[in-house]
């Protein structure tokens, strides 16, 4: 598994300028209409190695709120000081924010979102949720109960159209120089096209 590959090089900084807290502030009604929340977005996945290679399936993604700076950095702390374990516990603790979901599934919760604005009026969405492990994987104690996190990142346009990745099983963890690791199960994440806002 490689911490970081081609595919990766651009997402793993988005990654970690999102765990960055530059001010203590709850999202303010004012904020939320700035990045046009709640909206949901439509976009098509397809799969590039191994077994997932050339499938397809659709994948809506629904954001209602933004974590505060003051979860981002207790989401931080709780990762520098207690690993993954501590980090899963933290967000057990929030309040789902938004939803990931496969056409047909209910999806799963997700407790953490930032955005960033982009120069030319679009936007970096980065969410992040605790990966339900299946009964399977812990009675098998298959190697992909280490990869606790699942990750969503949109880059879109001023018009809500664009591209991102999905990447439902990973690591998420700080290295001995204190920087922002991300370890994805497999050689490459889902490839998300044909981005769109739906609402």
């Amino acid at each position: 598994m490689k911490r970081y590959s081609k595919w990766f090089g651009l997402y793993a900084g988005l990654i970690a300028l999102a765990f960055q807290a530059v001010a203590s502030a709850q999202v303010s009604e004012t904020v939320k209409a700035q990045f046009g929340l709640p909206a949901q977005y439509a976009a098509t996945a397809f799969g590039q190695a191994g077994s997932t290679a050339g499938k397809s399936f659709g994948l809506t993604v629904s954001i209602d709120n933004l974590t505060d700076d003051n979860s981002v950095q207790a989401l931080a702390d709780a990762l520098l000081q207690k690993g993954q374990d501590g980090l899963v516990d933290a967000l057990e603790s929030m309040k789902g924010i938004g939803r990931v979901a496969p056409t047909g599934s209910v999806g799963t919760q997700v407790e953490f979102v930032r955005i960033r604005p982009t120069k030319d009026g679009g936007q970096h969405i980065v969410l992040v949720a605790n990966r339900p492990i299946s009964f399977p994987e812990l009675f098998n104690g298959t190697r992909s109960t280490d990869y606790k996190f699942g990750i969503v990142m949109l880059n879109l346009d001023k018009d809500g159209k664009g591209t991102g990745i999905f990447a439902p099983l990973c690591k998420i963890k700080f290295n001995k120089k204190k920087e922002l690791e991300i370890e994805n199960y497999g050689q490459k994440p889902f490839r998300l096209a044909n981005v769109y806002r739906q609402k």
